[in-house]
């Protein structure tokens, strides 16, 4: 004797939730233009420790003794190798949490947008204290932050983003009225 009664999910079937997902077409032209926009900051982001490495001697010493003028010769060393090693871990993970916050963006997932916005806001005021350390870094702070800027606008002033999100905020409500 089998049993033929089978019980139905009550959630949203993967049919629905496939549904629910974002063509690239769909995608507002001013969002598509993030993918270059981080593509840029992507390419800064790594530069910046490899600069640092091979200036290691050069503007890194300088930048380090500039801010630290009293600084034993015998701890530089470990100055200069702890700020590369900071950049490093540092930018490794601004370009994954860019990377998956532009993906997100892009789903159409309004947290993402906010957190995308926090965080180009506090990158942006970090890099001007990178600034403060020496001139030797504005070749990559004034496009970074002009990176972010731009990003920053296209998240939020173009009427078709607005509509995106608007849009996107509703497909996500299943017929009970809950979020999913």
């Amino acid at each position: 004797m089998t049993d033929d009664t089978r019980i139905e999910p009550s959630g949203p079937t993967a049919a629905e939730r496939t549904a629910t997902r974002v063509r690239w077409s769909d995608v507002p032209a001013p969002l598509k233009w993030l993918v270059p926009a981080v593509g840029v900051g992507i390419f800064l982001l790594i530069a910046l420790p490899i600069a640092m490495i091979i200036g290691r001697d050069g503007f890194l010493a300088d930048s380090i003794r500039a801010t630290n003028p009293t600084l034993e010769l015998r701890h530089m060393e470990f100055a200069i190798n702890a700020s590369i090693i900071y950049a490093v871990v540092l930018h490794a993970l601004d370009v994954v949490l860019s990377i998956w916050l532009v993906i997100k963006v892009l789903q159409g997932r309004q947290w993402a947008r906010i957190a995308l916005s926090a965080y180009l806001l506090i990158a942006t005021f970090f890099s001007l204290y990178s600034v403060a350390a020496g001139s030797a870094y504005l070749w990559a702070v004034i496009p970074g932050d002009s990176i972010h800027v731009i990003m920053l606008i296209l998240l939020w002033a173009p009427r078709s983003v607005r509509q995106f999100f608007a849009a996107h905020s509703g497909h996500r409500q299943n017929p009970q009225g809950q979020t999913a």
